[in-house]
């Protein structure tokens, strides 16, 4: 009998990392506190008519109801005015109430007005870095439906090698699992159809509500919903802190595949591969890399095609970078195309029907990209240097021919005027 207690006790031990793995269960009552970010002075992100701190707690109070549809949730708001708060306040408050989450409501942008996309911040440590992670998850695939790019769920640590975001720091500091949601970029066209009025911010309040209930597994008889049997994501717990990946992507190469020289329409292949990271943007510039398009989403796989415009008139000299969803990027090598000559009759001069090329196609250069990596450019001016060397070689040589056939010409004249004489 003594023998079989232990192995029991043995059994109840071995499960215990795994049971901690999970989210508590409906049975056992959840705690939710939503965190709408920023507050009283503390703007945060600016567009247009749009201010985030408004914007947030639009999204938390539509969160909290949401969730308080459900059966054994208790739901507390760190604010519910506009009011400031800061960051520490605002995890010891969901500490003091015991919360079993803390998820902090956020909108981005971004400095150089280029990013779009969703994103999940969380903590880099144990289960606090599995318990985010599998939230995360959740939450972006559900941002995903609604067409926004899934730019990760991402970790990010600070030269102390603690949290980068103090929201999250202080969290840490009182074993609270949490996750930081940046539901969309303020700044691009690509996002403003999930945030423009009251009703869509709501939206995106009941989805996060929608989120947190899968990840609880919790049930509705309100709603009829039922998440008891919800397949939570899983993450495995850590041995040490996870940071931020630091480096660009590792492969990104480019082929020419063909070219209509009656319209100047280029096809192209690109690959790429980030071994730490997920490639989730691309641009393209036909200058050598000296100007790039806006970025746009990288489709599903490491290969895809892609067709631009070449202008007519211009040598052109076509380069791609990849993007990582920490924002380093990679340029691929550079592939020259002939120079095409095309014309249509529209009545504009070359230089705008090349403008009106770009603006309806989104084909030419509209932005640079910005120097993140000076070191991702050495493969393009490398390039450009080589081509330039070329060019110069071969015109060298064409006056060395020339020179040598003046020489023979002026010889041999020479030799028909000593005969003469």
């Amino acid at each position: 009998m003594k023998k079989w207690k232990y192995i029991v006790a043995g059994i109840c031990l071995s499960c215990m990392p795994l049971a901690l793995s999970f989210p508590s269960h409906a049975e056992e009552g959840v705690v939710v506190c939503i965190d709408p970010g920023h507050g009283g002075d503390n703007l945060g992100a600016q567009w247009n008519d749009y201010t985030e701190k408004e914007m947030t707690l639009i999204v938390a109070k539509a969160m909290k109801e949401q969730l308080e549809k459900y059966e054994d949730v208790t739901v507390y708001l760190t604010r519910e005015d506009d009011k400031s708060l800061s960051l520490e306040e605002r995890a010891e408050y969901a500490a003091s109430v015991q919360a079993d989450f803390l998820f902090c409501l956020h909108f981005n942008m971004s400095e150089a007005h280029t990013l779009f996309g969703s994103e999940v911040w969380i903590s880099s440590v144990g289960e606090l870095y599995s318990k985010g992670h599998a939230f995360g998850d959740i939450e972006l695939d559900a941002l995903e439906e609604k067409g926004l790019l899934n730019r990760g769920v991402k970790t990010k640590l600070n030269e102390a090698g603690e949290e980068y975001y103090g929201i999250l720091r202080h969290s840490v500091e009182r074993n609270l699992p949490v996750a930081l949601i940046e539901h969309c970029h303020l700044d691009r066209e690509e996002d403003v159809s999930v945030y423009d009025a009251n009703e869509k911010l709501k939206a995106l309040g009941e989805l996060d509500g929608e989120s947190a209930a899968k990840y609880f597994r919790l049930r509705s008889d309100v709603l009829g919903t039922d998440y008891s049997s919800y397949e939570v994501p899983k993450t495995a717990v850590p041995q040490s802190a996870i940071g931020q990946d630091t480096t660009p992507p590792d492969i990104c190469s480019l082929s020419l595949m063909d070219q209509d020289k009656t319209n100047g329409e280029t096809t192209f292949e690109v690959s790429a591969a980030d071994y730490d990271s997920k490639i989730i943007y691309y641009s393209y510039s036909y200058d050598g890399g000296a100007t790039f398009s806006e970025l746009k989403p990288w489709p599903e796989g490491d290969t895809f095609r892609f067709t631009i415009t070449i202008p007519s008139g211009i040598l052109p000299q076509v380069v791609v970078a990849a993007y990582n969803n920490y924002d380093l990027f990679t340029n691929s090598n550079m592939v020259s195309t002939p120079s095409l000559s095309y014309a249509e009759d529209t009545g504009m001069t070359e230089h705008e029907t090349i403008q009106e090329t770009a603006e309806t196609q989104d084909v030419l250069v509209i932005s640079t990209v910005p120097d993140k990596s000076k070191n991702n450019n050495d493969n393009v001016k490398q390039s450009t240097f080589l081509y330039f060397l070329e060019v110069c070689l071969v015109a060298v040589l064409i006056l060395f021919v020339l020179f040598l056939l003046t020489l023979l010409i002026l010889t041999e004249q020479k030799r028909k005027h000593r005969r003469k004489r």
